[in-house]
């Protein structure tokens, strides 16, 4: 008998029946010691960190974390979580040109005849996939000679990931990944997980680091279910076909078509009822609560469903995606038409969220253990201590209008526990939610014209729009700095905060990322008569009256404006206006006032300046979630960081 050591994922993953198989936690760990049985992954050696390394997170079962890997692979095109097929740019239904890929491959050989032209172009110099259709295992796919060798689907459950390190140990520098929407979730979590991305991957040890390769392109299949091996083996078996002998298996419908060679070299087609292979027990525990049936964090997508007999429908999905395609295409290595059947594949991924929906409340009723993993696909959608949600609903900055509150009231009394929370980042939080409500509310919270977002918006004032002491407008700019910036990838958050005025009510200059509005007074000898109110009006003592006229003193003076406006004889008077930007504040756990990266910018400058600011801090930043954009200022150098920020805007 095997032991058994203690380990994270085997008590919230595993045995709850939510593990995929996919391999990503096998692919990360940098003292190999993981391996998959017919159960289910497990340690083959006692772990000092209990397996709650990089293994859990790159599991996509304790939590999807799509809704930030989402803006890395779409930017802020991505659709929202309720869409059944994801965000795509382009539809085909497509074939491989080469009749010997054709008569391999599924379908009509598309995405063979894709991988194919990704290794003639040199995009890639492997490919992650699942080897044989008898008992399948992951491999990795270094000439198209071998691509020949894994073209078809397989059917049952494959630790596909676990090759994703095989692949950088082997030398491969840029993979395409090939695999199910499971495998899909966990490529990306390796890709994008902050810690992870900005940091590499877990020290084992002896000191060493996980060699992943560049994740070039990431194709993802349709997929409905999958089987466990042995249960599969028997069931064809009490058929009368041996499963080593499988050539083929196709999914079309309600049926498990499979092709096996028979006595004399010839070859015959079997029929399975899908209903009776779930009533076997042959699909696969984690199968049967997924989700996604279309892989819809791929850059491409493939499948049968939506195109004729022969033919594989193709989601481009991201840029990269769609280039691929266009250029397979325009090269000779596939040939496409556009009359894909959309409302099918919708119908397709409809039946497999009826079936999680089943299993979800199977799974309540016998009271066995559920772990809402999905929540967290939606922005803003945050796990609280009870084991319910809270839901963050975005409002321009801290301002909002009566209808929404109205709706996010009658959502809380309907959704939550009746509560909501105005939070000191400006957002309205429904508190309370129970996961089997989540989809509904968010479903409903989308159709009434509200949005969700998760970390990174800007918060601020209310600006010039509103205040009196305003000099510059707030609300615009954060908005458009939010889309451009928040939850974009970078190693930890950075939190901006804009101030209309040296007043800083949003206090600017402790976040990481701070802007102030602010004006240049200059008195103009010939009006100024040296009556004294604009010293008087000076907060700061920066204006004194020497022989009979102001004087501004350019240290002690902060942009306010005040002298400006009561000046009672027009004799102070604005010369420029602008944004001062104060990078390196905290509020949190070491509170620090930020520095002065650069006065008077102009509203064009800004954008510009914080992705220098982003890119620095991506640089130099070495720690997982612990550094703070002021602290790695000051390991680097604070005059050294912001001279490259400069340098670089």
């Amino acid at each position: 008998m095997m032991e058994e050591y203690k380990w994270f994922l085997k008590d919230e993953v595993v045995e709850t029946g939510l593990c995929t198989f996919c391999g990503a936690c096998s692919a990360v760990c940098p003292n190999d010691r993981i391996e998959f049985r017919e159960d289910g992954p497990a340690l083959k050696t006692e772990c000092p960190r209990n397996g709650q390394g990089a293994c859990k997170d790159v599991c996509q079962r304790v939590v999807t974390f799509a809704s930030k890997i989402g803006p890395n692979v779409f930017g802020f095109k991505a659709k929202p979580p309720t869409s059944l097929l994801g965000q795509y740019e382009t539809a085909v239904s497509a074939r491989a040109t080469d009749a010997a890929i054709r008569e391999a491959g599924q379908d009509g050989g598309a995405v063979t005849a894709l991988l194919t032209y990704c290794f003639d172009e040199r995009l890639v110099d492997g490919v992650v996939a699942t080897g044989d259709a008898g008992k399948p295992s992951s491999r990795v796919v270094r000439s198209k000679s071998e691509l020949l060798e894994t073209a078809g689907s397989k059917y049952s459950t494959v630790p596909v990931l676990s090759a994703v390190k095989e692949a950088g140990a082997e030398g491969v520098t840029n993979a395409a990944v090939v695999g199910l929407p499971c495998h899909v979730y966990g490529v990306r979590k390796t890709q994008f997980f902050p810690g992870l991305t900005a940091h590499g991957y877990e020290v084992g040890e002896k000191g060493e680091r996980v060699k992943i390769p560049k994740i070039a392109l990431v194709v993802g299949l349709f997929c409905t279910e999958n089987f466990n091996y042995e249960k599969l083996t028997k069931f064809f078996a009490e058929s009368g076909v041996e499963i080593s002998k499988v050539r083929k298996a196709v999914v079309h419908l309600d049926e498990l078509v499979v092709t096996a060679e028979t006595e004399g070299g010839r070859t015959a087609t079997y029929e399975f009822d899908l209903n009776a292979l779930w009533n076997a027990g042959c699909v696969h525990d984690g199968c049967v609560i997924c989700r996604d049936a279309v892989s819809k964090l791929a850059d491409i997508s493939a499948g049968y469903m939506g195109s004729s007999k022969g033919w594989t429908t193709l989601l481009g999905r991201t840029a990269k995606g769609v280039e691929v395609l266009k250029a397979a295409e325009e090269a000779g290595y596939i040939e496409t038409k556009p009359d894909v059947e959309l409302h099918r594949i919708e119908e397709f991924a409809s039946l497999k969220m009826q079936r999680f929906n089943w299993e979800l409340k199977r799974r309540l009723d016998a009271g066995e253990k559920v772990k809402f993993y999905w929540a967290s696909d939606y922005p803003g959608v945050v796990g609280e201590t009870k084991g319910t949600f809270y839901v963050k609903i975005k409002t321009n900055s801290g301002l909002t209008n009566a209808e929404t509150l109205v709706k996010a009231a009658e959502l809380a009394k309907k959704y939550g526990d009746g509560s909501l929370e105005l939070t000191t980042r400006q957002s309205l939080e429904i508190q309370g939610v129970p996961g089997t409500k989540v989809d509904k509310l968010m479903a409903e919270l989308y159709a009434s014209g509200l949005a969700t977002i998760g970390m990174g918006y800007v918060t601020t004032c209310v600006g010039s729009d509103y205040c009196t002491e305003g000099l510059v407008e707030t609300k615009k700019l954060a908005g458009e700095l939010t889309a451009e910036f928040a939850q974009r990838l970078t190693p930890h958050k950075i939190k901006i905060s804009i101030s209309g005025c040296p007043n800083a009510c949003s206090r600017p200059t402790r976040h990481d990322i701070g802007l102030v509005g602010q004006v240049r007074p200059e008195v103009d000898e010939e009006k100024c008569n040296g009556c004294g109110r604009c010293a008087e009006l000076c907060r700061v003592d920066a204006i004194s009256i020497v022989l009979g006229k102001a004087v501004i003193d350019r240290d002690k003076c902060v942009g306010c404006g005040w002298c400006v406006r009561g000046c009672p004889n027009e004799a102070v008077v604005e010369l420029e206006r602008g944004y001062s930007m104060w990078i390196g504040g905290n509020d949190a756990r070491r509170p620090a006032e930020g520095i002065l990266l650069k006065s008077f910018c102009t509203r064009e400058e800004i954008p510009g300046l914080v992705d220098a600011v982003a890119k620095t801090l991506v640089k130099y930043k070495t720690k997982p979630g612990r550094e703070r954009l002021g602290n790695v200022m000051k390991q680097v150098g604070v005059g050294k960081f912001v001279n490259e920020v400069l340098d670089l805007a």
